[in-house]
């Protein structure tokens, strides 16, 4: 990946690290399937006054049906199950199987995009950041791991998303639509879809209190890590491929550590930053930046081929 590429890498695992703790404080009010639509409702608003502002405009009509079926995957399926999941299960869990979603992308990728096939190193450096995943979140001092159906609702939250990762790059991308306008569109249909949901199962009562902490961790968990974050995760599938991109689940728990010590005032045991140093090294090594440097190869001046624009071989080549 490119410097900027890197750092919506970055941004976009600070934003989702937080959203764990957001989903928490927000359940104290809202139902799973009202969260849902609340976080989507905020988001959708977010990123269609940042495109009103920007001009970028919406998808063409081509694009919409898919652009439906990207938002089922990836925001309507796992924001519910998240929110269901963490209602039974411990947030450590839900963050351990969160981070598996780069090796079912992985696998998924592999089978739908003749680009996205996997390699020895790439395929060794997922195993250890998820390792190292395991590592920083350290599930061997918690209390317990919750219920089984909290732990399987997690489970499907991280196969929808690498769905959804695969089907973005395999049937959007091919438009080269904005990344902006992908978002707008996503986060509009998740928004009309969730909202349809849960008016005709659960409807608008609220289970529990409306105070001044759910409402909030709800407004922040839609504009920030909802709205912003996926104009940015759009953005990396675009430019770097789904394997690539969803690799940011390895970082969303140890900004998630790092929020709870800086903002709870948690403990911070050996294994944070251990794990972190794993994970970051496994993220380098998935990206070829730990492998050694090819020798350079002198060439006489007169075997030299002509300055011309790209070989077809390279010319389809797009840098990270």
């Amino acid at each position: 990946m490119n410097p900027v590429n890197w750092a919506r890498f970055v941004l976009l695992a600070a934003l989702w690290g937080c959203s764990f703790a957001f989903i928490k404080v927000s359940l104290d009010a809202f139902a799973p399937l009202q969260l849902a639509f609340g976080r989507l409702l905020v988001g959708a608003l977010v990123v269609v006054l940042i495109v009103a502002v920007t001009k970028a405009g919406l998808p063409n009509r081509k694009a919409w049906g898919h652009i439906v079926v990207a938002s089922v995957f990836g925001n309507v399926v796992p924001f519910t199950l998240f929110a269901i999941g963490e209602q039974h299960t411990t947030a450590t869990v839900a963050g351990v199987i969160q981070g598996a979603t780069p090796l079912v992308t992985l696998g998924l990728a592999a089978l739908a995009i003749s680009t996205e096939k996997p390699t020895a190193r790439k395929v060794t450096g997922l195993l250890i950041g998820f390792i190292g995943l395991v590592v920083v979140v350290g599930p061997w001092r918690t209390d317990g791991f919750g219920s089984v159906g909290g732990q399987l609702a997690c489970v499907g939250a991280a196969v929808s998303y690498a769905i959804s990762f695969v089907y973005l790059r395999r049937f959007i991308a091919p438009y080269k639509i904005p990344a902006l306008a992908v978002t707008a569109g996503q986060l509009t249909s998740a928004t009309v879809i969730t909202g349809l949901i849960t008016t005709f199962t659960i409807g608008w009562d609220l289970p529990g209190e409306l105070t001044a902490g759910p409402l909030l961790s709800l407004l922040v968990l839609g504009g920030a890590s909802t709205g912003v974050a996926f104009v940015l995760m759009n953005q990396l599938i675009a430019d770097a491929g789904p394997t690539t991109a969803s690799g940011v689940n390895y970082l969303v728990p140890v900004f998630s550590v790092i929020v709870g010590a800086v903002a709870l005032r948690e403990a911070v045991t050996w294994n944070v930053p251990v794990g972190g140093v794993i994970v970051i090294a496994a993220l380098a090594l998935a990206e070829g930046r730990l492998s050694r440097p090819a020798r350079r190869t002198e060439v006489p001046p007169a075997s030299a081929p002509p300055a011309a624009g790209p070989t077809p071989a390279t010319a389809g080549r797009k840098a990270c």
